[in-house]
């Protein structure tokens, strides 16, 4: 938090009621409709802070401001009239001194005030252009970056940027001063001018090194690659050994398709060779089954004519009666014509069996024929395709490591020439004169850091679509998603930017830097917020934003003016709400009284 901060605005005038506004050291609001001398607030503290714009007209009845600063210390009033440039200062602080001081010009300048206030006791010199010329820091050097006003607020290039660019340098100027407490008016061009020159040969050093190793480097990449010759041959070698190893690969799969093929015929004569084993076994049996018939039938046969050579009794040998002969059937036709019958099916079958055996036979050549077909694919695979595919690879990489090889030759020709034209460049600027570029001085570790708190912010602000963010040296500005502010949103989004943007420099000041003025002043950032976002929602960019303020108020004071504002517990909160009505019998009319 800065060293003071504004307690109140006073305007007077002879037979005038004083118009008061009163202020907290957090957030202050500043609320109402147009033409109600919201600005004018803000302008009456621009004249005490030097500016020689009148912040009202004369006619008014006004003709004196007064601003009220409180301190750890006591009270610090300031005194001017409308047209004057001498400000009275009545001081309770033992470190500030009371009496008359001049708003612009030389003397005893109200701008050392606001300094001390801020703890810059001593006058310090600041580098103002490119030739080391020095000037005076004042406060209003580096007023603009924490009073924002509304001709501003919206504009396309960055809030840190002055209203005369040949002010640029010396605003930076005092920018690092605050960050790090140093002015850099210490630092002469002569100085300077030896630490180039010092700067310069140490990099010819470097730049000759770096050359020696690329000449090296050439000379050995040379060595490897004289015996292939230019680039241009071992690309058609390359193109030769690529076409022969697809080549290659094609017939290795056509090989593997064929030898699939020959497993899938080798499966089936198998198959046909198993079941022709089968029928064979069948037939023996059949066989074996037709020549037990044959045998029995033979004996049936040979039994009948056996029995015809044989006497019947006709008598029994017990009671000698008479016995009477018996008719006994006769089989020997049926079993005749049985017999040929199974004679003419063995014949069949001893025809049937040698036609199998014919194709076993026939089958077991084939099968024979599609192992040796077989073998002599799978020996080109291993034997020649195989050997040929990884020799072709070897061959590719060899080529392709010498054709990085001479991309990187021509990639080191070309970085000698970059670096022998750096060189040719330095030895020409030996007689340059130096020149001072504040920028330079914005180290990684203070950028860094800004760019922590920007993103912050702005993710705590709910910036729609908010993925990166940077701040840019080049613009002084913010760069969302990698692009700048005027070409991605609308006049609303720039004013929402510009402000986050002054939110981030009064943190980075607040928390690490050597002063910060603890102020921040913002006339209508978010009057024209329209574009994409619906205000009504709790969680809008608008909405977060004075989230954001009402939780932060320990960083320092902020003055917003705004026609509307989001529906919040400000006063809750410990907030300064001023709400002008413009109303007659309601509410405050506005800053001046009786002024419409």
């Amino acid at each position: 938090m800065g060293n003071f901060y504004i307690k109140q605005i006073i305007a007077s005038g002879k037979n005038k009621t004083d118009a008061v506004i009163h202020f907290c050291k957090g957030l202050n609001i500043i609320c109402g409709v147009s033409d109600t001398g919201k600005t004018c607030v803000l302008k009456c503290i621009d004249f005490i802070f030097g500016s020689s714009i009148m912040p009202f007209d004369k006619s008014t009845g006004y003709s004196k401001v007064i601003m009220v600063a409180s301190t750890n210390s006591g009270n610090v009033t300031f005194e001017r009239e409308l047209g004057k440039n001498q400000i009275l200062v009545s001081s309770e602080n033992a470190n500030i001194e009371s009496g008359k001081y001049n708003a612009k010009g030389s003397g005893s300048a109200i701008s050392t005030v606001f300094l001390e206030l801020i703890g810059i006791m001593d006058e310090h010199k600041i580098i103002k252009n490119k030739d080391f010329g020095t000037k005076r820091l004042t406060w209003r050097t580096f007023l603009h970056m924490f009073f924002i006003k509304e001709s501003d607020v919206y504009k396309e290039e960055s809030i840190l940027i002055p209203e005369m660019p040949q002010d640029q340098t010396a605003f930076l100027s005092a920018l690092l001063f605050l960050m790090t407490d140093k002015d850099f008016s210490e630092f002469s061009a002569h100085e300077e001018q030896k630490n180039m020159e010092a700067q310069r040969a140490a990099i010819e050093r470097h730049i000759g090194g770096e050359l020696e190793k690329i000449s090296k480097r050439q000379m050995a990449l040379a060595d490897v690659i004289f015996t292939c010759g230019k680039s241009e041959c071992m690309e058609d070698m390359l193109q030769d050994a690529v076409d022969s190893l697809a080549d290659t690969e094609k017939r290795i799969i056509q090989a593997v398709e064929h030898s699939k093929h020959i497993c899938s015929k080798t499966i089936v004569l198998h198959e046909k060779l198993a079941k022709g084993n089968l029928l064979t076994q069948r037939f023996q049996a059949l066989r074996s089954q037709y020549i037990a018939d044959i045998k029995r039938l033979n004996l049936i046969v040979d039994g009948e004519a056996h029995m015809e050579n044989i006497d019947h009794a006709s008598k029994c040998p017990l009671c000698e009666g008479k016995i009477q002969a018996k008719d006994y059937p006769h089989y020997t036709e049926a079993s005749q014509s049985e017999l040929n019958r199974i004679m003419a099916h063995l014949n069949d079958l001893d025809e049937t069996e040698k036609d199998v055996l014919a194709e076993q036979r026939a089958i077991e050549m084939s099968l024979s024929a599609l192992s040796a077909e077989k073998s002599e694919v799978e020996s080109l695979v291993t034997n020649e395709l195989n050997p040929k595919a990884h020799e072709l690879t070897q061959m590719l990489k060899s080529y392709r490591e010498l054709i990085c090889k001479q991309n990187e030759v021509d990639m080191l020709e070309s970085l000698a020439a970059e670096l022998s034209e750096e060189l040719r460049r330095l030895r020409q600027g030996e007689n340059s004169k130096m020149e001072y570029k504040p920028k330079q001085y914005f180290t990684a570790e203070i950028l860094a850091a800004i760019n922590k708190y920007l993103y912050g912010i702005l993710d705590i602000c709910k910036y729609e679509g908010l993925e990166s963010s940077e701040f840019s040296l080049d613009g002084l500005d913010v760069l969302i998603n990698g692009q700048p502010k005027a070409t991605t949103r609308g006049k609303g989004y720039r004013g929402f930017i510009n402000t986050v943007l002054a939110l981030v420099f009064r943190q980075y000041l607040a928390d690490v830097g050597s002063y910060t003025p603890g102020l921040l002043i913002v006339d209508s950032p978010l009057l024209s917020l329209v574009q994409g976002v619906q205000d009504t929602a709790s969680d809008s960019m608008k909405t977060a934003l004075f989230r954001y303020l009402l939780a932060n108020q320990g960083e320092g004071q902020v003055i917003v003016v705004e026609n509307e504002i989001p529906n919040l517990d400000y006063e809750n909160d410990g907030a300064v709400v001023h709400r002008f009505t413009k109303g007659k019998s309601h509410g405050r009319y506005g800053f001046l009284h009786e002024v419409n």
